[in-house]
């Protein structure tokens, strides 16, 4: 059995890539084949070199894909600043090889705690891509065309359908949604992903996606804080918890494990797969968030929910 798997990064977060990528193989012998593709911005020689150290050890395979061959592709709007580079992984199909039908797509600030074989053998041939249920608010999915009781997705984590995509030319689909924005999508290529895609994905077990929240928040503190009319039962926020199979360091209250001060329960893990790589002993980052974030964050970490909560809401009213 062979993984196909991509990940998007600039220099900045290359030892993230690393961490990342080492713990995807350390939990994943039993595949017969690795291709890790590098969507890459700018990353150095030496820290290319040291991605393709962790993968010698591991004989797994890794192929650098320059950035620029998307974005010499697009002819698209971008307007307000927003960088290009957020929407790179809506075209994969573009420049990964025609005879991989399917990957799986993950974000840098992650680790793989456990196989990916049962994920990776979800039948998703009637589908664009299956990914897990996002913590958003219904004006989100409203600012992106969507019905507020249509689920949207974390673009953290995506098993998508290569082949469906280059059948249906999704790439155009894409395009032609971020003009209709001027470029502006809100939440930019995951805006883009549930706006186009929202009535062709699957559904998944939040164990595959496990944001920060579900181990800072309870079930009733996610849906009430975000807003939400619903989300996952307990039983499967508990089993993600527990037993997380891709664990997804979103910042949210505790920040995420290479900067200084992280609270996040599992910032261990992350420094258990550093100490394997390259970047061994590198150290950590400043906490550049402005102070109200740190404010805010000192009040959901330090204080019950429900009165962190209420200050919030009397200061941000």
């Amino acid at each position: 059995m062979n993984l196909s798997v991509v990940y998007s990064s600039d220099n900045n977060y290359a030892q993230h890539v690393g961490v990342s990528m080492l713990s995807l193989f350390e939990n994943n012998i039993k595949f017969n084949s690795i291709t890790v593709y590098l969507i890459e911005n700018n990353v150095s020689h030496d820290n290319k070199n040291k991605l393709k150290l962790i993968c010698k050890d591991y004989q797994r395979s890794i192929v650098f894909i320059s950035f620029k061959e998307i974005s010499n592709k697009l002819q698209i709007d971008i307007r307000n600043s927003i960088s290009i580079s957020a929407y790179a992984r809506l075209f994969l199909p573009s420049v990964i090889d025609k005879k991989t039908e399917k990957i799986l797509y993950l974000d840098c600030d992650s680790v793989i705690n456990s196989s990916l074989e049962d994920l990776w053998n979800i039948n998703i041939c009637n589908y664009y891509v299956a990914g897990v249920k996002d913590t958003v608010s219904d004006e989100t999915k409203l600012k992106v065309n969507m019905e507020i009781n249509q689920p949207y997705i974390n673009s953290g984590m995506l098993l998508i359908n290569l082949k469906k995509w280059r059948e249906d030319d999704i790439e155009k689909r894409f395009i032609e949604f971020i003009n209709l924005y001027n470029g502006d999508v809100f939440h930019h290529d995951q805006g883009t992903i549930n706006g186009v895609l929202h009535k062709k994905f699957l559904l998944l077990h939040p164990k595959y996606n496990a944001m920060t929240t579900f181990f800072t928040m309870t079930r009733d503190e996610i849906i009430k804080y975000y807003g939400l009319n619903d989300y996952y039962s307990e039983s499967e926020l508990k089993e993600a918890i527990n037993n997380p199979v891709y664990i997804h360091y979103t910042p949210a209250f505790v920040n995420r494990p290479w900067i200084k001060g992280c609270k996040h329960p599992l910032v261990s893990l992350y420094k258990k797969y550093l100490d394997i790589t390259p970047w061994k002993g590198a150290s950590l980052y400043e906490d550049k968030r402005k102070n109200i974030e740190k404010f805010v964050a000192i009040l959901y970490n330090n204080f019950p929910f429900n009165m962190a909560n209420s200050i919030c809401k009397f200061i941000f009213k």
